[in-house]
């Protein structure tokens, strides 16, 4: 499989945090105990596990002490934005703070996902991904970052907080042994393979000594550098996008 995580075009997006409600819109639910976060979804069932997710990720970034919080609002839709890869499942446009994930249903019919048959757990993880990239997001408050540098974090946040069983199966699906130096952490790396990426990051943060000052000096902007391939690629795709799929020349056997 191939692009999991990448850019996706804002000229769908409301400029506003949270969208005002209109009356065909699916209502909204508060997540219970998370002020920050809620979910509109018709499927009320799905709330608790997409609450879960953000849960997850708010938690394990708390110690970071990020600035900027704001409301956190997960679009659960049926079908991603036409302009999106039609294997997207996830998405979120920093400049306007929206952030969408595919509706359950929709993301099981994707059979697998990073290895290993798609369920509950992974679809939690995708949401916590998600949300990472929105907390990160708002405690930017504008300033670029470059891309490698958010889906480390991003990627990070998804693997630390997922079911031990899962992630054992996932790292077991994806054998490697990380990055050996912080230099592989770049756009580059990122954009031939994003599976890889993410799990290789994971890979890299465990052996850091002070794993959240790290991902501190990585949101700080103190570990990937900015290059111009880097600035150039960020213009012309501004947000991220989490998806699976494979180019003909790359093909797993999974379907997308």
């Amino acid at each position: 499989m191939s692009h999991v995580f990448r850019r996706c075009g804002l000229g769908l997006w409301w400029a506003v945090a949270v969208p005002m409600a209109l009356a065909d819109d699916p209502p909204v639910h508060p997540c219970p105990g998370l002020a920050v976060a809620s979910v509109q979804t018709r499927h009320a069932s799905a709330v608790a596990l997409s609450c879960d997710g953000a849960r997850d990720a708010i938690g394990f970034l708390a110690p970071l002490r990020l600035g900027g919080a704001r409301p956190v609002l997960i679009e659960l839709v049926q079908r991603m934005p036409a302009d999106l890869r039609r294997d997207a499942v996830g998405c979120y446009a920093p400049r306007t703070h929206r952030l969408m994930v595919l509706e359950l249903p929709g993301f099981l019919a994707r059979e697998r996902w990073f290895g290993i048959p798609a369920s509950p757990t992974l679809y939690r993880s995708v949401v916590a991904h998600e949300v990472a990239h929105a907390l990160v997001g708002c405690h930017l408050a504008g300033r670029q970052l470059v891309n490698a540098a958010h889906e480390y974090v991003a990627y990070v946040v998804m693997f630390a907080t997922m079911e031990p069983a899962t992630l054992q199966a996932v790292l077991a699906a994806m054998p490697g042994d990380g990055f050996r130096f912080d230099g592989e952490i770049n756009d580059m790396r990122y954009t031939f393979d994003p599976m890889s990426f993410g799990i290789e990051s994971y890979r890299h943060w465990l052996r850091q000594p002070d794993g959240p000052g790290f991902l501190r000096q990585v949101i700080d902007g103190q570990v990937v550098p900015e290059m111009l391939l880097t600035r150039s690629v960020r213009s012309a795709a501004p947000s991220t996008q989490a998806g699976g799929g494979a180019p003909a020349a790359a093909a797993s056997g999974e379907r997308p």
